[in-house]
């Protein structure tokens, strides 16, 4: 399997680990019943929960650009050295982000974001070409 194609599935895997992280957070607050349910009037997100929630939303948009993208590049057969590099560089990117971000970390997070958007840019370069 491509580089890339390797590099999705872990962001994929990253993003299923975020929400199980998500929904232990539930069920501890709100209780098994209200996590398995609606989960109407559940308890608000704030500090940790709030950088946890974000986290999985800004991965979830990131894989929104970052999948067909990816996907595109290994169907037409367009891998080379620098869209694997932007691959592993998304990857990376976006691990540091989910946990700078969740511990709260400033400034951290929006260098990391910067970082997963060139390595987006970056495996999408033969398409732009």
């Amino acid at each position: 399997m491509a580089i890339e194609m390797t590099m999705l599935v872990t962001a994929a895997g990253l993003l299923l680990l975020l929400t199980l992280i998500q929904a232990v957070r539930n069920i501890m607050v709100s209780g098994l019943a209200t996590a398995l349910g609606g989960q109407h009037n559940t308890v608000d997100w704030v500090g940790w929960d709030d950088r946890l929630n974000h986290a999985v939303n800004s991965l979830k948009e990131a894989m929104a650009i970052f999948m067909p993208i990816n996907i595109a590049v290994a169907l037409m057969d367009l891998s080379n050295d620098t869209t694997a590099l932007g691959a592993q560089l998304f990857m990376v990117a976006r691990v540091i982000d989910a946990v700078v971000y969740m511990l709260g970390v400033e400034w951290l997070p929006a260098a990391a974001w910067v970082a997963s958007v060139v390595g987006i840019l970056s495996v999408a370069s033969p398409l732009l070409a």
